[in-house]
């Protein structure tokens, strides 16, 4: 008897679950994205860094340009997903990643150019 009444528990809270699921099926999911988001305005400050990013140029032939352009592609999603969702937090941390590749790949490419700027100057005199 005891045995019954634990196979007859496990099927009710299985068949609640299966329903609750059944029915909650997009409202209770925060990861489903509509067409309705697309449109929806983003963060100023998501918005800033898609124009920076917009501005750079990547020697798509370099590794590291590449990878870069690929991980900022990536934190800019990151950022628009967690600013639909309404995780603020999550969203000003993708934005500061984003930043921080940008200012790290405008100072490395003032850098190079600087340098072939000497080598060319030397090679010159």
């Amino acid at each position: 008897m005891n045995f019954l009444k634990w196979v007859y528990s496990g099927l009710v809270v299985s068949a609640i679950i299966v329903i609750v699921g059944v029915i909650g099926q997009g409202k209770l999911s925060v990861s489903q994205a509509s067409a309705d988001d697309e449109q929806r305005p983003v963060h100023m400050d998501i918005q800033k860094v898609q124009r920076n990013f917009s501005l750079v140029e990547f020697d798509l032939s370099k590794k590291a340009h590449l990878l870069r352009k690929t991980r900022l592609e990536h934190y800019i999603a990151q950022a628009k997903q967690a600013d639909l969702r309404g995780w603020k937090f999550k969203r000003d941390e993708f934005v500061e990643r984003a930043e921080n590749i940008l200012n790290h790949h405008l100072t490395q490419y003032a850098n190079d150019v600087s340098q072939d700027a000497e080598t060319y100057t030397a090679q010159a005199i």
